[in-house]
């Protein structure tokens, strides 16, 4: 799988309320990764995918700003710790939800919660809304 992986937009005939909402999935886990594109998409987020966690972090520097981004905490390119710092470095901010199968990773950076691996896909659709302010009042 190469990345970036853009996701198709939904089919819906009335704009979605996440329409405008884009998401970074950021996992080495390229079935992962597929998966959470399939299931936002489906949910009406625009969502880009990366493999490769430097690829997602020069299209941030390049002024890429989504609503959040989903951020495995352990992968072989680069840790999600290691990740935070270089966006921290670049003053670029956006939420980020770790995603760690790790029971308690110890975080030093800025994020906006930690979903356990696996997941809940109820709850990581909640926290997401959240993030995004996707959910109409």
């Amino acid at each position: 799988m190469s990345s970036p992986v853009p996701a198709p937009g939904p089919a819906a005939t009335s704009p979605s309320p996440r329409a405008a909402a884009e998401i970074f999935v950021v996992d080495d886990d390229p079935a992962l990764v597929e998966s959470l594109l399939d299931l936002l998409s489906d949910e009406g987020y625009r969502v880009q995918g990366f493999t490769r966690p430097l690829e997602a972090l020069d299209r941030l520097a390049r002024g890429a700003r989504p609503r959040a981004v989903l951020l495995d905490y352990v992968m072989p390119e680069m840790t999600g710790e290691e990740f935070l710092a270089a966006l921290a470095a670049a003053g670029v901010e956006v939420p980020v939800l770790l995603l760690s199968g790790v029971n308690e990773p110890n975080i030093r950076g800025a994020v906006a919660g930690v979903l356990a691996k696996p997941f809940d896909v109820d709850r990581l659709l909640v926290v997401l809304e959240r993030l995004t302010g996707a959910v109409q009042r």
